[in-house]
């Protein structure tokens, strides 16, 4: 049982990172004009999520890819804008045209490898703390992590 509530805790916890990053970035995005930021701008926790996801599914497109990241469509397309102009993916068309297909490119690929072992370190980083309580104790984390959710205001 111990392993299967640390998974979930930290399942949970990467929720709530990613929550909290959706708030972020519609917060940045209301105080920012329409115009796209300087190509040097350090890229949010959302677009090296998007760019991992793209690298892990072939046949990518915005529908999939606001399901998987759990955003609108629109928010999708503003994001893949966003690594277009930095030359991280590339867009092609479909069989009907309508379908836009997102690729990585060469530095689009590192990238997202790199977030990957970020990522698995992290969780691994996790899982060594988690170690440390019993039963009990993951049951109340778990418990405090869902009411942070909860309370985060989207």
């Amino acid at each position: 049982m111990t392993q299967n509530l640390q998974n979930s805790i930290i399942k949970k916890l990467i929720r709530l990172y990613s929550t909290q990053a959706q708030v972020r970035n519609k917060k940045d995005h209301l105080s920012q004009s329409n115009d796209f930021q300087s190509l040097n701008e350090v890229l949010s926790l959302r677009q090296l999520e998007a760019l991992s996801l793209i690298n892990s599914n072939t046949q990518c497109g915005i529908t999939k890819l606001s399901s998987m990241l759990s955003i609108s469509k629109p928010a999708v397309s503003r994001l893949i804008n966003k690594l277009e102009i930095n030359q991280l993916i590339t867009i092609t068309f479909g069989q009907d045209k309508r379908q836009k297909i997102v690729q990585l490119t060469s530095q689009g690929k590192i990238l997202a490898a790199q977030h990957d072992r970020l990522h698995s370190q992290a969780v691994k980083d996790y899982l060594d703390i988690l170690d440390n309580f019993d039963n009990n104790e993951l049951l109340a984390i778990e418990k405090f992590i869902d009411a942070l959710n909860q309370n985060v205001k989207l």
